[in-house]
């Protein structure tokens, strides 16, 4: 979001598959070994319990309970593969999608698993994200994914993760606080949670690796050497600054009078908010719309360029545009005119601002 995600990288595309079968068949041990371990809990409650495992000094439990052992080493081994998982799928997802910001910073793919309460929920928003960010062609630069969708498999996953989790630990308190009967019924809920939740853990990777890997199949079509996705040189001009009177107004016209859409409208404190609009259906500059702070700000509003046109719409239809924005009440300076370089006219803003409608002809023009 704002601000430090304007600097995040685009990265390449790197193979996730291997990542995933070794997530994969970690994630279906741990799953087996749980259920397996709950049926044994279940059906030798009176000489095996886990008070009593507890009652043990370490080195003993270790001796006399290798599926305890085993339990535990692979439920710590499937989270490596899978947090080491995570970070590939990432990486390809913000160069499948370019310019769009995940919503938690990278240390939490590590620390959102164990930080209490934070664990409620962000692992799923990071994975949230991820898909989203994976689909071939991508997501627009600079889309909100505080506003999108949410998968239902994601969901899925993540609730059946909460209740076997909750389900496991209520089983070992009960167990230890002689409730028999509700030990029970935790005890044989514990034994199907954990295969509906690894085989809903394994949907989620493999949906998300074989979005990645059917884009990465299409940039080495061919034997071609494998592209950057997004802008060729790796970077692109994100946001450009117009300094407004005020936050709704301006979103008022360049909604419902330009036709643009709302990216983001998110409160700063103090009055501020965090306003970016863009032209429908473009990809990447969009305009952050900042209220004039001061009378040196509130001078430039309008005249940020002295005069001089300083924002280019471009259009694929010319003559569509200019009577859209005509019927819609725009200011023109001038009428249409035909260039080398293509269709323009120049118009005004709510402020005063100038800006170029524009349709490039064949030879792209040069702007002095």
């Amino acid at each position: 979001m704002y601000p430090s995600a304007l600097f995040a990288p685009v990265r390449f595309l790197q193979p996730v598959r291997a990542f995933a079968t070794v997530a994969l068949t970690l994630i279906a041990l741990t799953s087996v070994v749980s259920a397996g371990t709950s049926a044994m809990r279940l059906l030798y409650r009176e000489s095996w319990s886990w008070r009593t495992v507890y009652e043990w000094n370490a080195l003993y439990a270790l001796l006399l309970s290798p599926v305890i052992l085993l339990f535990w080493v692979l439920h710590l081994l499937a989270g490596i593969a899978f947090v080491c998982w995570l970070f590939r799928a990432r990486s390809n997802a913000y160069a499948i999608s370019p310019g769009v910001f995940h919503r938690y910073a990278a240390p939490y793919l590590v620390f959102g698993w164990i930080a209490p309460i934070v664990n409620l929920f962000v692992p799923k928003g990071v994975v949230d994200d991820i898909l989203t960010t994976s689909r071939p062609g991508g997501l627009p630069p600079g889309t909100d994914l505080y506003r999108g969708r949410r998968s239902g498999l994601v969901w899925a996953w993540w609730l059946a993760w909460l209740l076997w989790t909750v389900t496991e630990t209520a089983s070992v308190a009960l167990g230890n606080a002689d409730l028999t009967v509700l030990e029970t019924v935790a005890l044989v809920a514990c034994v199907p949670l954990p295969i509906v939740a690894g085989l809903l853990a394994a949907r989620v990777v493999l949906t998300i690796t074989n979005l990645q890997e059917t884009v990465r199949a299409d940039l080495m079509a061919g034997g071609r050497p494998r592209k950057r996705l997004g802008p060729p040189v790796g970077s692109y001009l994100g946001l450009t600054t117009l300094v407004v009177r005020d936050y709704d107004e301006a979103i008022g016209f360049y909604l419902h009078v330009l036709g643009f859409e709302l990216l983001e409208d998110t409160p700063l404190g103090d009055g501020k908010r965090w306003v970016t609009v863009r032209p429908r259906g473009a990809r990447e500059t969009a305009l952050l719309l900042a209220r004039a702070d001061g009378p040196e700000q509130e001078a430039r509003v309008g005249d940020q360029t002295g005069g001089r046109v300083g924002l280019f719409l471009h259009t694929d239809d010319f003559a569509r545009d200019y009577e859209r924005l005509l019927s819609a009440g725009v200011v023109f300076e001038e009428a249409p005119r035909s260039e080398p370089y293509g269709r323009v006219v120049v118009f005004l803003d709510l402020y005063g601002n100038r800006w170029d409608l524009f349709q490039p002809a064949d030879v792209s023009p040069a702007y002095g």
